[in-house]
């Protein structure tokens, strides 16, 4: 084993390593085909309040936020990271496919974005595993977690605000 070290070159020199600007976390992996339909705040805030329907087992609520999940976050959702979904999609979809309806945000929501791009793709995997009809009842929450919170913010039975870190 050589205890030499390698020479480091710089990227400057050679201008075929030289860095290009950077690309979004997304672009590794594959655009997804499927668009799912919106659900406006008002109508996720229905179900969340239907006496009829149960969260868990009738719909979900996916909350596809990373660093950005610190303000607030609607009730009974759970974070799976957008930056980590495609990775474990199929993992994702055998856990939980058999719930009937899943609803994705981000902060957002922006065509594109994280909410609508993971939503996406999970509805892609489902038509993958010959589950497509249940890739109807994919859905991304319209304007997101900007929406929610302007709308549904200070509703303590929708929302849940998370404790802030003091900078003192």
């Amino acid at each position: 084993m050589s205890s030499e070290v390698p020479a480091i070159q710089s990227s400057a020199q050679d201008p075929t390593t030289a860095a290009s600007p950077a690309a979004p976390w997304h672009a590794i992996f594959p655009d997804p085909v499927s668009t799912p339909e919106a659900i406006t705040p008002e109508g996720l805030a229905a179900l969340l309040r239907h006496h009829a329907v149960t969260l868990g087992k009738d719909f979900l609520v996916i909350d596809v936020r990373r660093v950005d999940f610190e303000v607030a976050c609607i009730r009974g959702a759970i974070n799976l990271p957008a930056h980590s979904f495609y990775q474990t999609l199929s993992s994702i979809v055998a856990t939980i496919s058999h719930v009937p309806k899943v609803i994705f945000h981000c902060n957002s929501c922006k065509p594109g974005g994280r909410g609508p791009r993971t939503a996406g793709w999970y509805a892609d995997e489902l038509k993958r595993q010959g589950k497509g009809d249940q890739a109807d009842t994919v859905f991304v929450l319209e304007g997101g977690m900007k929406a929610w919170v302007s709308a549904y913010g200070d509703d303590e039975a929708l929302t849940t605000k998370l404790p802030q870190l003091s900078s003192s």
